[in-house]
Protein backbone atom coordinates (compact mmCIF):
# COMPACT_ATOMS: atom_id res chain seq x y z
CA UNK A 1 0.00 0.00 0.00
CA UNK A 2 1.52 3.66 -0.96
CA UNK A 3 2.26 5.87 1.32
CA UNK A 4 0.79 9.17 0.90
CA UNK A 5 2.79 12.32 1.20
CA UNK A 6 2.01 14.55 3.79
CA UNK A 7 0.02 17.78 3.15
CA UNK A 8 2.82 20.69 2.64
CA UNK A 9 0.99 23.64 4.51
CA UNK A 10 3.75 26.30 4.15
CA UNK A 11 6.93 26.26 2.16
CA UNK A 12 9.72 29.27 2.75
CA UNK A 13 12.01 30.24 -0.05
CA UNK A 14 14.69 31.98 0.68
CA UNK A 15 12.71 34.21 2.74
CA UNK A 16 14.55 37.79 3.23
CA UNK A 17 12.83 40.33 5.24
CA UNK A 18 14.08 43.65 7.01
CA UNK A 19 13.39 46.73 9.05
CA UNK A 20 14.73 49.92 6.95
CA UNK A 21 18.29 48.74 5.69
CA UNK A 22 18.41 45.80 8.88
CA UNK A 23 17.83 42.48 7.49
CA UNK A 24 15.88 40.04 10.17
CA UNK A 25 15.57 37.34 7.89
CA UNK A 26 18.42 35.75 5.27
CA UNK A 27 17.52 33.21 3.14
CA UNK A 28 15.25 31.24 5.85
CA UNK A 29 13.98 27.95 4.37
CA UNK A 30 11.51 24.87 5.86
CA UNK A 31 8.70 22.80 4.84
CA UNK A 32 5.77 22.32 7.05
CA UNK A 33 3.50 19.99 6.77
CA UNK A 34 -0.38 19.41 7.85
CA UNK A 35 -0.55 18.47 12.03
CA UNK A 36 3.21 19.03 12.74
CA UNK A 37 3.63 20.97 16.11
CA UNK A 38 6.75 22.92 15.06
CA UNK A 39 8.42 25.01 17.58
CA UNK A 40 10.94 28.30 17.02
CA UNK A 41 14.13 28.38 19.44
CA UNK A 42 16.87 30.78 19.36
CA UNK A 43 17.84 33.92 21.01
CA UNK A 44 16.03 37.21 21.05
CA UNK A 45 16.65 39.24 17.87
CA UNK A 46 17.01 35.91 15.19
CA UNK A 47 13.81 36.82 13.60
CA UNK A 48 11.41 34.22 14.98
CA UNK A 49 8.40 36.33 15.74
CA UNK A 50 9.38 38.50 12.18
CA UNK A 51 8.89 35.04 10.69
CA UNK A 52 5.13 35.12 11.74
CA UNK A 53 4.75 38.37 11.07
CA UNK A 54 5.67 37.47 7.85
CA UNK A 55 3.40 34.93 7.62
CA UNK A 56 0.32 36.75 8.81
CA UNK A 57 1.08 39.70 6.19
CA UNK A 58 1.92 42.55 8.80
CA UNK A 59 5.45 42.30 7.06
CA UNK A 60 6.45 42.32 3.61
CA UNK A 61 8.89 39.71 2.29
CA UNK A 62 12.11 41.70 0.61
CA UNK A 63 12.57 38.53 -1.55
CA UNK A 64 11.90 34.92 -1.49
CA UNK A 65 8.12 33.64 -1.16
CA UNK A 66 5.68 32.24 1.22
CA UNK A 67 3.88 29.29 -0.41
CA UNK A 68 0.72 28.65 2.01
CA UNK A 69 -1.37 25.72 0.86
CA UNK A 70 0.06 25.93 -2.34
CA UNK A 71 -0.41 29.62 -3.35
CA UNK A 72 2.12 32.51 -2.92
CA UNK A 73 1.34 34.21 0.71
CA UNK A 74 1.13 37.94 -0.77
CA UNK A 75 -1.59 36.76 -3.09
CA UNK A 76 -3.73 36.37 -0.59
CA UNK A 77 -6.41 39.08 0.65
CA UNK A 78 -5.98 39.42 4.30
CA UNK A 79 -9.87 38.13 4.53
CA UNK A 80 -9.06 34.91 2.85
CA UNK A 81 -5.34 34.38 4.75
CA UNK A 82 -7.39 34.92 7.93
CA UNK A 83 -9.37 32.05 7.20
CA UNK A 84 -6.61 29.83 6.92
CA UNK A 85 -3.91 31.25 9.75
CA UNK A 86 -5.16 32.74 12.77
CA UNK A 87 -2.55 34.14 15.25
CA UNK A 88 -2.17 34.32 18.82
CA UNK A 89 0.26 37.41 20.03
CA UNK A 90 1.99 37.27 23.23
CA UNK A 91 -0.62 39.00 24.29
CA UNK A 92 -4.13 40.77 23.92
CA UNK A 93 -5.44 44.01 25.65
CA UNK A 94 -8.57 46.07 24.42
CA UNK A 95 -9.64 49.31 26.11
CA UNK A 96 -13.24 48.60 25.80
CA UNK A 97 -14.84 46.22 28.06
CA UNK A 98 -16.50 43.25 25.75
CA UNK A 99 -17.41 40.25 27.49
CA UNK A 100 -15.20 37.07 26.72
CA UNK A 101 -18.20 35.67 24.09
CA UNK A 102 -17.86 38.83 22.24
CA UNK A 103 -14.25 38.71 22.11
CA UNK A 104 -14.33 35.32 20.54
CA UNK A 105 -17.18 36.09 17.95
CA UNK A 106 -13.93 38.48 16.94
CA UNK A 107 -12.51 35.10 15.35
CA UNK A 108 -15.28 35.05 12.90
CA UNK A 109 -15.05 38.18 11.38
CA UNK A 110 -13.04 36.92 7.92
CA UNK A 111 -16.96 35.29 7.69
CA UNK A 112 -18.68 38.73 8.27
CA UNK A 113 -19.15 41.52 6.42
CA UNK A 114 -21.11 44.39 6.21
CA UNK A 115 -23.54 42.84 4.46
CA UNK A 116 -23.01 39.21 6.05
CA UNK A 117 -23.80 39.12 9.99
CA UNK A 118 -23.20 36.53 12.15
CA UNK A 119 -25.93 33.37 12.02
CA UNK A 120 -26.34 30.39 14.36
CA UNK A 121 -23.90 28.53 12.99
CA UNK A 122 -21.08 31.31 13.93
CA UNK A 123 -22.55 31.40 17.36
CA UNK A 124 -22.13 27.60 17.39
CA UNK A 125 -18.51 27.91 16.37
CA UNK A 126 -17.78 30.27 19.11
CA UNK A 127 -19.48 28.31 21.72
CA UNK A 128 -17.67 24.81 20.28
CA UNK A 129 -14.44 27.06 20.84
CA UNK A 130 -14.78 27.90 24.41
CA UNK A 131 -16.02 24.43 25.51
CA UNK A 132 -12.60 23.49 23.96
CA UNK A 133 -10.71 25.90 26.07
CA UNK A 134 -12.57 25.89 28.79
CA UNK A 135 -14.05 29.40 28.57
CA UNK A 136 -17.71 28.77 28.34
CA UNK A 137 -17.77 29.61 31.91
CA UNK A 138 -16.34 32.72 31.27
CA UNK A 139 -18.81 34.17 28.28
CA UNK A 140 -20.66 36.53 29.93
CA UNK A 141 -17.60 37.94 32.23
CA UNK A 142 -15.56 41.31 30.94
CA UNK A 143 -12.51 40.28 29.36
CA UNK A 144 -10.21 42.89 31.47
CA UNK A 145 -11.17 41.23 34.06
CA UNK A 146 -9.56 37.84 33.92
CA UNK A 147 -6.84 36.83 35.01
CA UNK A 148 -3.62 36.09 32.72
CA UNK A 149 -4.15 32.73 32.30
CA UNK A 150 -7.72 33.08 31.97
CA UNK A 151 -6.95 35.37 29.01
CA UNK A 152 -4.73 33.47 26.95
CA UNK A 153 -7.13 31.08 27.04
CA UNK A 154 -9.67 33.50 25.67
CA UNK A 155 -7.43 34.43 23.13
CA UNK A 156 -6.72 30.72 21.90
CA UNK A 157 -10.60 30.26 21.84
CA UNK A 158 -10.57 32.83 19.19
CA UNK A 159 -8.32 32.00 17.28
CA UNK A 160 -9.88 28.61 17.02
CA UNK A 161 -13.24 30.77 16.04
CA UNK A 162 -11.75 31.68 12.72
CA UNK A 163 -11.49 27.83 11.87
CA UNK A 164 -7.88 28.02 10.81
CA UNK A 165 -6.10 24.94 8.89
CA UNK A 166 -2.98 26.68 10.77
CA UNK A 167 -2.17 28.61 14.24
CA UNK A 168 0.91 31.14 14.74
CA UNK A 169 1.29 31.17 18.20
CA UNK A 170 3.88 34.41 19.36
CA UNK A 171 5.52 33.32 23.02
CA UNK A 172 2.03 32.19 24.14
CA UNK A 173 3.48 31.54 28.00
CA UNK A 174 5.84 34.81 28.05
CA UNK A 175 4.06 36.06 30.93
CA UNK A 176 2.09 33.40 32.76
CA UNK A 177 2.91 31.39 35.71
CA UNK A 178 4.03 27.78 35.82
CA UNK A 179 0.68 26.50 36.09
CA UNK A 180 -0.34 28.29 33.43
CA UNK A 181 2.08 27.23 31.14
CA UNK A 182 1.82 24.16 31.10
CA UNK A 183 -1.81 24.41 31.14
CA UNK A 184 -1.87 26.68 27.84
CA UNK A 185 0.58 24.08 25.93
CA UNK A 186 -1.32 21.39 26.87
CA UNK A 187 -4.04 22.87 25.40
CA UNK A 188 -2.37 23.61 22.23
CA UNK A 189 -0.97 20.20 21.91
CA UNK A 190 -4.75 18.39 22.20
CA UNK A 191 -5.71 21.23 19.59
CA UNK A 192 -3.03 19.76 17.33
CA UNK A 193 -3.73 16.31 18.50
CA UNK A 194 -7.54 16.20 18.24
CA UNK A 195 -8.02 18.41 15.23
CA UNK A 196 -4.78 17.83 13.33
CA UNK A 197 -4.29 21.44 13.18
CA UNK A 198 -0.69 22.77 12.16
CA UNK A 199 1.08 24.74 14.95
CA UNK A 200 4.13 26.55 14.58
CA UNK A 201 4.87 28.62 17.81
CA UNK A 202 8.08 30.85 18.77
CA UNK A 203 8.84 29.25 22.84
CA UNK A 204 11.51 30.98 24.66
CA UNK A 205 11.33 27.66 27.00
CA UNK A 206 13.30 25.15 25.53
CA UNK A 207 12.09 22.72 27.83
CA UNK A 208 8.49 23.61 26.87
CA UNK A 209 9.37 23.08 23.57
CA UNK A 210 10.75 20.33 24.09
CA UNK A 211 8.25 18.72 25.80
CA UNK A 212 4.59 19.84 23.41
CA UNK A 213 6.57 20.28 19.84
CA UNK A 214 7.25 17.47 17.91
CA UNK A 215 9.40 19.33 15.76
CA UNK A 216 11.73 22.27 16.50
CA UNK A 217 13.77 24.59 14.33
CA UNK A 218 16.29 26.46 15.99
CA UNK A 219 17.45 29.94 14.37
CA UNK A 220 20.09 32.56 14.08
CA UNK A 221 20.92 35.34 12.61
CA UNK A 222 17.68 35.12 10.54
CA UNK A 223 18.47 31.61 9.83
CA UNK A 224 17.92 27.65 10.38
CA UNK A 225 20.98 26.54 12.53
CA UNK A 226 19.34 22.97 12.57
CA UNK A 227 15.72 21.51 11.86
CA UNK A 228 14.73 18.26 13.58
CA UNK A 229 12.89 16.33 16.73
CA UNK A 230 13.52 17.54 19.62
CA UNK A 231 16.81 14.90 20.47
CA UNK A 232 18.02 16.26 17.13
CA UNK A 233 18.28 19.66 17.55
CA UNK A 234 18.63 20.37 21.86
CA UNK A 235 22.38 18.87 22.06
CA UNK A 236 25.14 20.58 23.24
CA UNK A 237 26.62 20.92 19.85
CA UNK A 238 23.69 22.51 18.54
CA UNK A 239 23.25 25.18 21.83
CA UNK A 240 26.25 26.02 22.12
CA UNK A 241 26.22 27.57 18.83
CA UNK A 242 23.75 29.69 19.66
CA UNK A 243 23.84 30.36 23.65
CA UNK A 244 26.82 31.84 25.80
CA UNK A 245 26.81 29.78 28.69
CA UNK A 246 27.48 27.03 30.70
CA UNK A 247 24.95 24.05 30.50
CA UNK A 248 23.94 20.39 30.34
CA UNK A 249 21.47 18.38 28.74
CA UNK A 250 19.68 15.12 29.51
CA UNK A 251 16.69 12.88 29.49
CA UNK A 252 13.62 14.22 31.43
CA UNK A 253 13.05 10.22 32.37
CA UNK A 254 9.00 11.04 32.77
CA UNK A 255 8.24 12.24 29.00
CA UNK A 256 11.50 11.08 27.37
CA UNK A 257 12.58 14.48 25.80
CA UNK A 258 15.96 15.99 26.46
CA UNK A 259 15.99 19.04 28.87
CA UNK A 260 18.75 21.47 29.53
CA UNK A 261 19.91 22.25 32.66
CA UNK A 262 21.65 25.89 32.29
CA UNK A 263 24.79 26.33 34.70
CA UNK A 264 25.77 29.82 34.88
CA UNK A 265 25.72 33.03 32.53
CA UNK A 266 26.74 35.78 35.07
CA UNK A 267 30.79 35.58 36.37
CA UNK A 268 32.05 35.91 39.55
CA UNK A 269 31.87 39.68 40.14
CA UNK A 270 35.13 39.10 41.99
CA UNK A 271 38.61 37.48 41.74
CA UNK A 272 40.70 34.69 43.21
CA UNK A 273 44.17 33.70 43.63
CA UNK A 274 44.21 30.26 40.97
CA UNK A 275 44.48 27.27 42.84
CA UNK A 276 44.66 23.38 41.81
CA UNK A 277 41.73 21.88 43.71
CA UNK A 278 40.85 18.29 43.46
CA UNK A 279 37.99 17.20 44.03
CA UNK A 280 36.37 13.43 45.24
CA UNK A 281 33.69 12.77 44.18
CA UNK A 282 31.41 10.01 41.73
CA UNK A 283 27.69 10.76 42.71
CA UNK A 284 24.79 13.31 42.57
CA UNK A 285 26.12 15.81 45.54
CA UNK A 286 29.09 17.56 44.54
CA UNK A 287 28.11 19.31 40.44
CA UNK A 288 27.36 22.61 42.15
CA UNK A 289 31.09 22.90 44.09
CA UNK A 290 32.27 21.51 41.04
CA UNK A 291 30.85 24.04 38.86
CA UNK A 292 31.46 26.92 41.34
CA UNK A 293 34.90 26.22 41.74
CA UNK A 294 35.59 26.55 38.00
CA UNK A 295 33.30 29.66 38.16
CA UNK A 296 35.94 31.30 40.56
CA UNK A 297 38.93 30.25 38.07
CA UNK A 298 40.58 27.27 40.34
CA UNK A 299 41.99 24.36 38.55
CA UNK A 300 39.64 22.11 38.92
CA UNK A 301 40.16 18.36 38.63
CA UNK A 302 38.16 15.21 40.29
CA UNK A 303 38.19 11.87 40.37
CA UNK A 304 37.74 8.69 40.39
CA UNK A 305 34.22 8.96 39.34
CA UNK A 306 31.74 6.28 37.54
CA UNK A 307 30.82 7.42 34.08
CA UNK A 308 27.11 8.80 33.59
CA UNK A 309 27.09 9.95 36.95
CA UNK A 310 25.63 13.58 37.70
CA UNK A 311 29.06 14.96 38.68
CA UNK A 312 30.95 13.26 35.45
CA UNK A 313 28.28 14.82 33.28
CA UNK A 314 29.33 18.61 35.15
CA UNK A 315 33.08 17.60 34.55
CA UNK A 316 31.93 16.62 30.71
CA UNK A 317 30.64 20.03 30.67
CA UNK A 318 32.44 22.15 32.18
CA UNK A 319 35.94 20.33 30.49
CA UNK A 320 37.22 19.78 33.98
CA UNK A 321 40.21 17.03 33.54
CA UNK A 322 38.78 13.56 35.52
CA UNK A 323 39.56 10.26 36.15
CA UNK A 324 36.68 7.88 35.10
CA UNK A 325 35.86 4.28 35.69
CA UNK A 326 33.42 2.88 33.74
CA UNK A 327 29.70 2.69 35.64
CA UNK A 328 28.65 0.40 38.63
CA UNK A 329 32.35 -0.44 38.68
CA UNK A 330 34.53 -0.85 41.71
CA UNK A 331 37.65 2.20 41.83
CA UNK A 332 40.96 -0.43 41.14
CA UNK A 333 44.39 0.56 42.62
CA UNK A 334 44.96 1.41 39.27
CA UNK A 335 42.66 3.92 38.87
CA UNK A 336 43.60 5.39 42.17
CA UNK A 337 47.36 5.61 40.85
CA UNK A 338 45.72 7.57 38.04
CA UNK A 339 44.06 9.53 40.46
CA UNK A 340 46.84 9.80 42.91
CA UNK A 341 49.21 11.45 40.02
CA UNK A 342 46.32 13.54 39.05
CA UNK A 343 46.13 15.07 42.38
CA UNK A 344 49.89 15.09 43.72
CA UNK A 345 50.76 19.02 42.36
CA UNK A 346 47.42 19.81 44.07
CA UNK A 347 47.17 23.06 46.44
CA UNK A 348 43.91 21.38 48.20
CA UNK A 349 41.80 18.11 47.72
CA UNK A 350 38.34 18.21 49.00
CA UNK A 351 36.58 15.07 50.02
CA UNK A 352 33.05 15.95 48.90
CA UNK A 353 29.63 14.87 50.12
CA UNK A 354 29.32 11.48 49.03
CA UNK A 355 28.41 7.70 50.17
CA UNK A 356 31.19 5.69 50.41
CA UNK A 357 31.40 1.81 50.52
CA UNK A 358 33.98 -0.95 49.04
CA UNK A 359 33.23 -0.09 45.25
CA UNK A 360 34.44 3.47 46.13
CA UNK A 361 36.34 3.82 49.35
CA UNK A 362 40.03 3.27 47.49
CA UNK A 363 39.50 6.92 46.20
CA UNK A 364 40.78 7.69 49.59
CA UNK A 365 44.11 5.70 49.73
CA UNK A 366 47.17 7.03 49.42
CA UNK A 367 46.15 10.69 50.57
CA UNK A 368 48.15 10.85 53.24
CA UNK A 369 51.15 11.54 51.04
CA UNK A 370 49.97 14.46 49.59
CA UNK A 371 51.42 17.80 49.79
CA UNK A 372 47.77 19.41 49.27
CA UNK A 373 45.46 20.04 51.81
CA UNK A 374 42.70 18.06 52.91
CA UNK A 375 38.85 18.80 53.77
CA UNK A 376 36.43 15.78 54.38
CA UNK A 377 32.78 16.57 54.54
CA UNK A 378 31.39 14.90 57.67
CA UNK A 379 28.12 13.92 55.99
CA UNK A 380 30.27 10.48 54.59
CA UNK A 381 30.64 9.46 58.23
CA UNK A 382 26.51 9.10 57.64
CA UNK A 383 26.64 7.64 54.56
CA UNK A 384 29.35 4.68 55.27
CA UNK A 385 28.59 1.38 54.06
CA UNK A 386 32.67 0.25 54.07
CA UNK A 387 32.50 -1.90 57.21
CA UNK A 388 35.13 0.27 59.16
CA UNK A 389 37.34 0.72 55.79
CA UNK A 390 36.48 4.52 55.48
CA UNK A 391 37.50 5.11 59.08
CA UNK A 392 40.91 3.00 58.87
CA UNK A 393 41.51 5.70 55.73
CA UNK A 394 41.15 8.50 57.63
CA UNK A 395 43.59 7.94 60.04
CA UNK A 396 46.02 6.68 57.85
CA UNK A 397 45.77 10.54 56.93
CA UNK A 398 45.31 11.56 60.25
CA UNK A 399 48.15 10.12 61.09
CA UNK A 400 50.29 12.21 58.63
CA UNK A 401 48.69 15.23 58.21
CA UNK A 402 45.93 17.68 59.19
CA UNK A 403 42.37 16.51 58.18
CA UNK A 404 39.98 19.65 58.05
CA UNK A 405 36.15 18.59 59.08
CA UNK A 406 33.53 20.36 57.00
CA UNK A 407 30.16 20.22 57.52
CA UNK A 408 29.32 21.93 53.76
CA UNK A 409 30.27 22.19 51.05
CA UNK A 410 29.03 26.08 51.00
CA UNK A 411 31.41 26.06 54.26
CA UNK A 412 34.51 24.76 52.26
CA UNK A 413 33.40 27.69 49.36
CA UNK A 414 33.60 30.20 51.71
CA UNK A 415 36.99 29.17 53.38
CA UNK A 416 38.61 28.94 49.69
CA UNK A 417 37.22 32.35 48.99
CA UNK A 418 38.74 33.73 51.82
CA UNK A 419 42.28 32.13 51.42
CA UNK A 420 42.01 33.21 47.49
CA UNK A 421 40.34 36.78 47.15
CA UNK A 422 42.34 39.63 45.93
CA UNK A 423 41.55 43.24 47.25
CA UNK A 424 41.45 44.84 44.58
CA UNK A 425 41.35 48.61 47.20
Amino acid sequence: MQRLMPRIMLDFRDVVAAYGDTEILRRFNAVICQGEFVGLIGPNGTGKSTLLKCLSGLVPVKSGEIILEGKDNAKYSQRERAQMVAVVPQSFDIDYDFTVEDIVLMGRNPYLSYKVKECQRDYDVVTEAMHATKTLQLKKRLYNTLSGGEKQRVIIARAIAQEPDIILLDEPTSSLDIHHQIEVMELIRNLNLKKSMTVVAVLHDINLASRYCNRLILMKNGQVIVDGTPEQVITEENLKKIYDMKMFIQENKLFGKPEIIPLRVIKESEFYHSLKVHVICGGNNASQILEELDAMGHRVTAGVVNQGSDDWTVCDVLGIPLIEASPFTAISMEKQAENLELMKDCDVILISDLPFGHGNVNNLKGLEDLRGDIYFHTNCLNNDFTQGVLTQCLKNIKAKKALVEINSHQEFLEIIKKKTRIDKN
